[in-house]
């Protein structure tokens, strides 16, 4: 009995130590699974100590780059607010004043100075550049004597002069102000508008650009780079005459000044005197040496001229007319005296012709014929149609192959450079030894006539109302109504109309 008991303690006992050492297993386990954990979190915890110092080092070093960053914005602030502008540009070959401020030059500059100085300000009135103090810098480019001549023939103003006199006060009106004539040429004033509006949009100061060349297509593919978000806060298109179709399509802010400027294309020009067909000659100069005495022929009078003969308008105002000569018959004229040489005006070119003996006309007055000699040089005469616009000549593609071949290497060689019209079309450059055009370069006869041909794909800057006879542009197209190019030609303009001519139109009067 006794010793039945004793087993039963000693295996409860062993059962109790057994679970002693399980539990004891158990918690040593345990303690190394929580002092493991401990290590590894004290990895961390280093390691994130570590972290945050580095982000407290960045945060003060961020905070100091902030300050100065704030104050450096300040500062740029600060000047790209200080002395701001707002710039105008007009092309003034397009773009015309107003003829009640054309009409008295001296008072009308003044006025249109201070309509547009009115007019800009009232469009930016209720915007942040609507202080009184922000200046207004207006630069307007045109060609001043075909403007000219092209505002007399439509009764803009009553003599030549006037435009001159107008773009000299509308300058000296305003500090800010500029009238700047460009001279002759089709790219003269637009290069300057695109050099211009480049130089303005890229100071900062300017804070906004009214652009008047809406008439002119050849200014769309200059803006079309501006039309972003930053270009449209910064740009606003001035409309004079009725805007292009691709101008209204970039999304630009639009506006008109009608109080300065005209709104509707010149008209048609006067109605030629009936019929105006004659002939008419440059003024000429005879030299006899005996005498060193001048001699000016006569004009040809319209009633006693074939219906066949071209109009040719005069190159200068020094035009000589006869009291209502006759034109001699050929059958009427005398022999012939001695050969004297005649320098005609039209041009430069000088022509060598005899002088022939008078006769009298019908009228009883006396009349000075100057005929052409064995083989005369033409004298330049500009045609005309029953609507007084001028008739180029056809413009034939030269033929000669080798000819184009030749002027393009020439071309190749001198880039950037272009040859000079004047000089290789029109007898001669005025500007010499200053201009920056290529001189150099000799261009053989049938180069020339390849130049000569591209040049007159160029629409001239007066238009179907050009008088100048040594002009080698075009003053229509020369494919007349059959052309092909649509709205993209370059003769659909908003200030000469459609210079598509019928055949009709293109038959000289």
């Amino acid at each position: 009995m006794g010793s039945s008991v004793d087993l039963a303690s000693m295996d409860d006992l062993s059962n109790r130590f057994n679970n002693f050492f399980k539990q004891d297993a158990e918690r040593a386990q345990l303690i190394e699974v929580v002092l493991r954990k401990i290590n590894e979190d004290k990895g961390r915890l280093d390691s994130l100590t570590i972290e945050l110092e580095h982000e407290r080092e960045s945060r003060l070093r961020y905070q100091v780059e902030l300050r100065d960053l704030r104050e450096q914005r300040q500062r740029w602030e600060q000047l790209y607010n200080k002395d701001p502008y707002v710039a105008v540009l007009v092309d003034g070959d397009g773009a015309i004043f107003n003829n009640e401020l054309l009409q008295d030059p001296r008072q009308g500059a003044s006025e249109a100075a201070l309509r547009l100085t009115e007019a800009v300000r009232n469009y930016l009135k209720d915007t942040p550049l609507g202080s009184d103090d922000v200046p207004i810098v207006v630069r307007i480019f045109a060609n001043l004597n075909g403007l000219a001549k092209s505002l007399l023939h439509h009764n803009a103003i009553d003599y030549e002069d006037k435009m001159r006199v107008f773009a000299e006060q509308f300058t000296n009106s305003r500090a800010e102000f500029d009238f700047v004539n460009v001279g002759h040429g089709k790219e003269n004033a637009d290069s300057k508008m695109r050099k211009m509006f480049g130089h303005f949009y890229r100071n900062f100061q300017c804070k906004k650009i009214f652009f008047a060349g809406c008439h002119d297509n050849g200014y769309l593919h200059d803006l079309r780079e501006y039309a972003g978000e930053s270009g449209r806060q910064r740009i606003v298109l001035l409309e004079t005459t009725p805007a292009q179709s691709g101008f209204t399509q970039m999304g630009f802010e639009m506006t008109r000044f009608d109080s300065v400027f005209r709104s509707d294309v010149l008209g048609s020009p006067p109605v030629p005197l009936a019929p105006l067909t004659a002939l008419r000659i440059q003024p000429m100069t005879t030299a006899p040496a005996s005498s060193g005495a001048t001699t000016q022929p006569p004009i040809a009078p319209p009633s006693t001229v074939r219906k066949e003969s071209p109009i040719a308008r005069p190159a200068t105002t020094n035009t000589v007319r006869a009291n209502s000569p006759a034109v001699v018959p050929p059958e009427r004229q005398a022999s012939p005296a001695t050969g004297t040489v005649v320098s005609s005006g039209n041009g430069g070119v000088s022509i060598k012709y005899p002088t022939y003996a008078t006769a009298s006309g019908a009228n009883g007055h006396h009349n000075v014929v100057i005929a052409a000699s064995a083989k005369p040089k033409e004298p330049r005469v500009m045609y005309y149609n029953s609507n007084g616009q001028r008739i180029d000549p056809p413009n034939n593609r030269p033929a000669n192959l080798n000819d184009h071949r030749t002027y393009n290497e020439k071309c190749l060689r001198i880039k950037p450079k272009v040859f000079c019209n004047d000089l290789y079309l029109a007898d001669g450059c005025p500007k010499g030894p200053n201009c920056p055009l290529e001189h150099e370069i000799k261009l053989t006869p049938g180069e020339r006539a390849v130049h000569r041909w591209k040049a007159r794909g160029s629409l001239c800057t007066s238009g179907p109302y050009c008088e100048n006879y040594r002009c080698y542009l075009s003053h229509h197209c020369t494919f007349g109504d059959g052309c092909t190019r649509g709205a993209t030609c370059k003769f659909k303009t908003a200030r000469w109309g459609d210079l598509h001519h019928s055949k009709v139109d293109l038959k000289p009067l």
